[in-house]
């Protein structure tokens, strides 16, 4: 803060007028430049503190990611091997000599997100270049998507489990028709596997380029045939 004082003798003429006018104004012009120099610095110090803290956050979920990934290659397959029993069993549902397993389950995934919410809340973002704040704000994108999708998956887990104890699978009463349906149940659900394999692949291959440096061009296609 700067404070302006009178002049300590009494002003003779326009020229002592104008010599603390012009003290004054020098005074005043040094003080908003010292403030924004300051103000400046801190903004600097603040985005790059949120650079850091990001970096750190994504290496961290893109470790996570990726072990998502392989764990929804696993699924994919439990899935397959699921429907290949049951559709054995719906063609054959009296023959007692059957033999399979039915094994589906998914645990619910989660990733940090404390540095982005962070940098969100300080206005760090708004210092940093805006190709830069982009591609956070598509990492997190990607991240916080396949956290929502994940959802669909573990309510076709619990769906299947509802359905497969109905089914009295492997006793007398196991028909045809709720063999249809624990196939329908698996088909929905060996969908969701895909496209949540599909959105995390993504999410990984966005993290994998942002910490190489590079920008990530995925393509993800798959085709579900039975």
């Amino acid at each position: 803060m700067l404070d302006v004082h009178p002049p300590h003798h009494r002003l003779e003429g326009i020229k002592d007028f104008v010599i603390h006018l012009l003290t004054i104004t020098a005074g005043l012009l040094i003080a908003v430049g010292i403030e924004g120099c300051v103000e400046r610095h801190h903004q600097h110090d603040l985005a790059i503190e949120a650079r850091e803290k990001l970096h750190k956050e994504i290496e961290q979920n893109a470790k996570k990611m990726a072990d998502d990934v392989t764990d929804l290659t696993a699924e994919q397959a439990k899935v397959k091997d699921g429907i290949a029993v049951i559709t054995h069993l719906a063609e054959h549902p009296k023959d007692k000599n059957q033999h399979g397993s039915i094994a589906v389950n998914y645990s619910l995934k989660e990733w940090d997100s404390t540095a982005w919410t962070t940098a969100q809340t300080t206005g760090a973002l708004a210092f940093m270049p805006y190709d830069e704040a982009n591609k956070y704000s598509r990492i997190y994108d990607a991240q916080h998507s396949v956290s929502i999708e994940q959802g669909k998956l573990a309510e076709d887990v619990a769906q299947f489990g509802g359905a497969l104890y109905r089914s009295s699978i492997g006793s007398d009463s196991f028909t045809s028709e709720k063999a249809g349906l624990l196939l329908e149940r698996l088909g929905i659900m060996e969908t969701h596997v895909a496209t949540l394999k599909g959105m995390a692949m993504e999410s990984a291959d966005i993290d994998k380029a942002f910490l190489e440096g590079k920008e990530s061009s995925f393509n993800y296609h798959e085709d579900i045939q039975h």
